[in-house]
């Protein structure tokens, strides 16, 4: 079965509707509302920047397409994150765990896939705690490979080793697509930088070895990010250096085959998981806020902090958990309603 008829079968909406749904998610998971002089009036300009390299469209859209394209029964897919520093971040932040466990568990429930997760070694409980609060159980592998609503959490190399790791985890495992959602990439010339333009430290993981890889192997990637140095960017290199304070510096230099930037890179993972709902016409794939809540307490509990304030608090990017359940709420009645058909108001 091809995508277009995967999404005749399970949705009723026409093409019209699924943009209309698409431009509607992608405006909402693009209000800025971050605490950081320097990610304001960027990810707006980020963002069409995007959009105008990808063909005009709802990048949700674009992005849920692809994972149909790609995935389904029996298929893998890895998902990347992690960005994190010694002193101030030392098992990773809340952004990109609870972005990484929403959007696995949505792309096994829309298509079957397995997903296998990496980060740094010492950001892996974090994300396995965060993955737990959102319903896919944690197992080795082998097990995960073969057990519905289950995943992995694997390491990834910061050294010469990186490379071979790379290549070892795409032969065992060879997904058929990989992603990255807030992890930081290397600029052009080897350096990666947090989203201030500061050098990260020496262990950061180099997930890059995993694009670079499944770029030679013909793999297709999909990158989320909000600051420009994540994976991704590097598809609109012009555009970070224009927006983004220090962003010639910072701005990686890989590329994903399709880029969806958001306020953070978290609801860009939502907003994609709400397309992926639309698309399949299962809205029930969408997580609830409470699940929202019980992601980013589990990421805390399990030292993660907020990527602003490097505090162990209930945030995002300095923003309150309740800005980011408010967002699920809303990406789910834009999702539940925008499929909703034959509706006629009663007066």
């Amino acid at each position: 079965m091809d995508l277009a008829q995967h999404v005749a079968r399970h949705s009723s909406a026409t093409p019209e509707q699924y943009a209309l749904i698409g431009r509607h998610i992608d405006r909402l998971v693009t209000v800025e509302a971050r605490i950081s002089p320097t990610s304001r009036n960027v990810i707006v300009n980020l963002h069409e920047a995007a959009c105008a390299a990808q063909g005009g469209g709802p990048l949700s859209m674009l992005a849920a397409r692809q994972i149909l394209e790609h995935l389904g029964p029996g298929k893998t897919v890895f998902i990347t994150t992690g960005a994190g520093d010694p002193r101030f971040l030392p098992a990773g932040e809340t952004d990109g765990p609870p972005g990484v466990a929403a959007l696995a568990l949505a792309i096994h429930a829309a298509t079957g896939a397995v997903p296998l997760l990496f980060t740094e070694a010492p950001f892996v409980d974090n994300l396995a705690a965060t993955t737990l609060a959102v319903g896919l159980g944690i197992r080795e592998p082998r097990h995960a490979l073969d057990t519905g609503y289950t995943t992995a959490v694997l390491p990834l190399a910061y050294d010469e080793t990186a490379e071979q790791q790379a290549a070892h985890y795409l032969d065992t495992y060879k997904p058929a697509l990989v992603i990255s959602i807030e992890k930081i990439g290397p600029n052009s010339r080897g350096i990666a930088h947090t989203s201030t333009g500061t050098p990260t430290a020496g262990d950061r993981a180099r997930a890059e070895c995993l694009f670079d890889e499944a770029a030679r192997r013909g793999i297709p990637s999909l990158g989320i990010g909000d600051n420009g140095n994540e994976i991704g960017f590097g598809l609109i290199p012009d555009a970070v250096a224009k927006y983004k304070p220090n962003g010639e510096r910072l701005c990686t230099r890989v590329k994903t085959d399709v880029l969806v930037p958001a306020n953070t890179s978290n609801w860009g993972a939502y907003a994609v998981e709400a397309a992926l709902a639309v698309l399949t016409g299962k809205p029930e794939i969408m997580h609830s806020a409470e699940t929202e809540r019980r992601m980013i307490e589990a990421c805390v509990d399990a030292h993660g902090a907020d990527g602003s304030t490097g505090r162990h608090i209930l945030q995002v990017d300095g923003m309150p958990a309740e800005m980011s359940c408010a967002v699920v709420t809303m990406l789910g009645i834009i999702v539940r309603n925008g499929l909703l058909s034959g509706f006629k108001r009663a007066f």
